[in-house]
């Protein structure tokens, strides 16, 4: 039954037996409920760095004795000019192309 139903019916019921309305009493309140506090504890993350790979050092390269020969350049020579002259720096070693009727060979020599 709604609220202003019942207050209706508490006037009309006062208006006839006055001591009656004495012993009814409607008393709407709102209820209040505390909050609950509530505690959120951070989740601990562990986060692991990603792996990189890192390639190994390249081994140091051989020391040639000056004046030995090779047919064939070594891997990652390069290509210098000096005075004009071509040489070739494979690491610590110096090479100047030689042309001869075999063809061309590469002497070891002292840096430029």
């Amino acid at each position: 039954m709604p609220t202003h139903r019942l207050v209706k019916l508490f006037a009309m019921v006062a208006a006839v037996l006055p001591a009656a309305a004495r012993a009814w009493v409607v008393v709407r309140a709102p209820v209040y409920v505390a909050p609950v506090p509530v505690m959120v504890a951070p989740v601990p993350v562990a986060v692991a760095p990603v792996p990189v790979y890192v390639p190994p050092p390249p081994p140091p390269a051989a020391v040639l004795p000056i004046n030995a020969t090779l047919w064939s350049l070594p891997p990652g020579c390069l290509k210098v000019f000096v005075s004009g002259v071509p040489f070739y720096q494979c690491g610590p070693n110096w090479l100047r192309p030689v042309q001869s009727d075999a063809g061309t060979y590469y002497a070891v020599v002292p840096p430029p």
